[in-house]
């Protein structure tokens, strides 16, 4: 027999937990379908390398009005990425060691032509339809765009170090969406963006957050099970799940990543959920945490597009020890999960370094997942739009993926999980 609720949430990441919240406190019986063993989506905190680490998702900032306002309610606290005195780059396979005038001021030109267009074309943020003309330079890729700055290789070598990492993906391959999204989010000010996007982490990890939505969360959970097919008719949508039961709703919110949306059938197809896994996300890098043995000067570390690690943050010490993170935009470049192989990439700028134990989640090969947080090739930003402001039916989308603000950030997906909650609600 159908058990028949309300509002059914697919997908227990922020925007699914967010969107259950939300319309469990208008009244309405919820039920939430995650198809791993977990809460949480591409945030994860895990207790390894004997300490508290994060696999995914890590960096807030009080100009993400979203996630800062569910701080504030749970009563979390922030704690900072210790800042870096050592800065290490390479230009043309040497290892140098800068200031940090010097090196970020190597980004100058870049990060100021993005910032200067992010200004023209995102005068609202979280309104990017505020301007055609944002639609209009979607077309255009991060590396065209760069291309046509004025800069010299080692200039540009640096400043697409922190974007390959920021876009888990070649440069050319990378709409220029997100970067200008970012800088129009930290003010047109890219000095600021660094600091939104890289430096604050919660207190005691990202679990702490969505443990707080949960408790707040007057709904049924069926974890560890899939939704295979979504049916929609004229007074209800049916669920059918992985273990073949089912399950009925009157609307019904839709919180996974694109890139798995394909594994969904839709009937009627939803033309929104289609276009959206057509086009996909292209992220494919990897983060990998890493215990190293000792503890030094905070450092950071820059390597130009195509190196393994693009960039490397040491993180904080661990008795007598450190942690450091290390991003690359290509996964399948270096062995994330072999403490040898992070090990000789790294000696690239610390050639004494031990690597004694890493920590890593790979999200593209994850057919949960298939990629880290979002990152649009060209042209998409359209249709994410249209996806995120359909109401025309009883299936809603939600997710970081197709946030009209935060876009690819945790305070787009519980933005866009709060709007959908309540608009399940009303359906319902």
């Amino acid at each position: 027999m159908s058990r028949t609720y309300d509002v059914a949430v697919i997908g227990g990441g922020f925007a699914g937990l967010s969107a259950a919240r939300e319309a469990s406190s208008l009244g309405k019986s919820v039920v939430l379908i995650e198809a791993s063993d977990r809460l949480g989506g591409r945030t994860w905190t895990e207790n390894r390398l004997g300490t508290r680490i994060e696999l995914g998702g890590t960096d807030v900032h009080w100009l993400q009005p979203n996630v800062w306002s569910e701080i504030k309610r749970y009563g979390l606290d922030l704690e900072e990425f210790a800042p870096p005195e050592q800065l290490l780059y390479l230009d043309d396979g040497q290892v140098h060691e800068g200031s940090e005038d010097t090196v970020f001021g190597l980004m100058e030109k870049g990060m100021t032509a993005l910032a200067e267009l992010s200004r023209t074309l995102y005068q609202r943020p979280h309104e990017p339809r505020f301007s055609s003309a944002a639609l209009d330079y979607d077309k255009l890729t991060l590396g065209e765009f760069l291309d046509d700055v004025p800069m010299s290789k080692l200039e540009r070598d640096v400043t697409s170090s922190f974007w390959a990492a920021a876009c888990q993906a070649p440069l050319h391959k990378a709409g220029i969406t997100l970067p200008l999204r970012w800088l129009a989010l930290s003010g047109w000010d890219w000095h600021v963006m660094l600091d939104v996007i890289s430096r604050y982490k919660i207190v005691g990890g990202m679990s702490l957050l969505s443990d707080g939505i949960l408790a707040d969360t007057k709904a049924e959970f069926i974890m560890g099970t899939a939704v295979t097919r979504v049916s929609e008719d004229a007074s209800q949508v049916t669920l059918t799940l992985s273990d073949e039961s089912t399950i009925s709703a009157t609307a019904v919110v839709c919180a996974v990543p694109v890139n798995v949306l394909s594994r969904i059938a839709f009937e009627p197809r939803h033309p929104h959920a289609e276009k959206l896994a057509a086009s996909g996300q292209i992220s494919g890098g990897q983060k990998v945490v890493c215990r190293i043995k000792g503890n030094r000067t905070p450092y950071m570390a820059f390597a130009p597009e195509g190196h393994p690690f693009v960039l490397v943050q040491y993180d904080r010490p661990i008795d007598g020890d450190h942690i450091a993170v290390a991003f690359g935009s290509d996964a399948t470049a270096v062995d994330g999960s072999s403490p040898a192989e992070v090990e000789r990439v790294l000696r690239t700028w610390l050639p004494d370094i031990e690597v004694l134990e890493v920590a890593t989640h790979n999200w593209k090969a994850d057919e949960l997942y298939r990629g880290t947080w979002a990152v649009p090739g060209p042209g998409q930003l359209r249709e994410q739009l249209d996806a995120v402001e359909a109401r025309d039916g009883r299936v809603l989308l939600a997710g970081a993926d197709i946030a009209s603000g935060s876009y690819a950030l945790i305070d787009g997906a519980i933005a866009t999980g709060i709007r959908a909650g309540r608009d399940a609600a009303a359906v319902s």
